[in-house]
């Protein structure tokens, strides 16, 4: 009877967790997930890999909230991830990393904003990483109802991102009548479309970031998360992110997209592919040819400068 007045008085979230070979760690984040103080949830592990480990695993938690479901093919992580953000039966929907941690207030935290601001159509947190398990003090921190901020349009967004903000895909908390109906182009920005996604919801709705540490995000060592990123993929972010800001830029966006290209065009240019990574110096001129980069201005101007020259990779922080 009290499942049942739950299921009434408070809306379902799915959560969906894209899954591939990697059940030690999810594990430990449907645990998680499990112990969310909101317990009204729907979770579900959508497995990439056609895994019987994964299905006994689920069959194994007698938890009737957790489900099982194999994809028919092979889709890639990207594409998990976007089916996951669309699974489920919730008026709200999270799709939600295999390996990450969510502290146990935050689902909560998230549909309280949702709620209270009718326009929100998502909310997110920042990144949070880590490399040892965050204690049992940092994941049941409590959550500050003013801990958030609120961001009108895509224009704010983008202003939020180039002055440090980090909002993660995977930790994103979408209102279901929020989602886009039209396909994200994945071919054009390929492991880069999660931002671009959510410019486009904020074409007509708003967003919110928590800023408390919610969330936590398991440390990848390596570049392999970049394995399908290209050259165009990173200058096509980039003018989306210009262009989304309105034009004639006035000078505090100027100087905020500049010094924020001015670090992360580079920095995203040491982490393709050696293999599908063109000379630093062309790649560098196109983007300033296309008004995305300054090379006078952002972080670490001389050892990009001498990378160009000597053709060697730099180091960036």
């Amino acid at each position: 009877m009290a499942d049942a007045v739950l299921a009434v008085t408070v809306p379902l979230v799915s959560v969906n967790l894209p899954a591939y070979q990697q059940l030690d760690l999810a594990r430990r984040s449907v645990a998680s997930i499990c112990a969310q103080s909101y317990r009204n949830l729907e979770i579900t592990l959508l497995d990439d890999g056609r895994s019987d480990e994964y299905k006994a695993f689920v069959e194994t938690l007698g938890d009737g909230r957790v489900h099982y479901q194999s994809n028919p093919e092979r889709l890639g992580a990207m594409k998990n991830m976007f089916q996951a953000i669309a699974a489920g039966s919730g008026a709200y929907s999270i799709a939600f990393h295999e390996d990450d941690i969510l502290g146990r207030h935050f689902v909560a935290a998230a549909v309280s904003i949702l709620e209270r601001h009718p326009d929100c159509g998502f909310v997110a947190a920042e990144l949070l990483e880590f490399k040892d398990e965050p204690s049992e003090e940092q994941l049941s921190l409590a959550a500050d109802p003013r801990a958030y901020d609120l961001i009108p349009s895509g224009a704010d967004f983008v202003r939020a991102v180039c002055r440090g903000r980090n909002p993660m895909f995977g930790s994103v908390v979408y209102r279901r009548s929020a989602l886009p109906r039209e396909p994200m182009p994945h071919e054009e920005f390929g492991p880069l479309v999660d931002r671009p996604f959510l410019l486009t919801i904020l074409r007509t709705w708003a967003a919110a970031i928590i800023r408390q540490p919610l969330v936590w995000y398991r440390h990848h060592p390596g570049d392999e998360r970049h394995g399908g990123m290209r050259a165009p993929h990173i200058l096509r972010l980039f003018d989306t992110y210009r262009s989304t800001l309105p034009v004639p830029l006035n000078t505090d966006d100027r100087e905020a997209f500049g010094e924020y290209a001015g670090y992360w065009l580079p920095k995203l240019y040491t982490l393709l592919p050696e293999e599908h990574r063109p000379p630093m110096g062309g790649f560098l001129l196109r983007a300033w040819r296309e008004g995305l980069y300054d090379p006078f201005r952002g972080h670490a101007r001389k050892r990009i400068a001498w990378a160009v020259l000597t053709g060697t990779r730099p180091t960036l922080a």
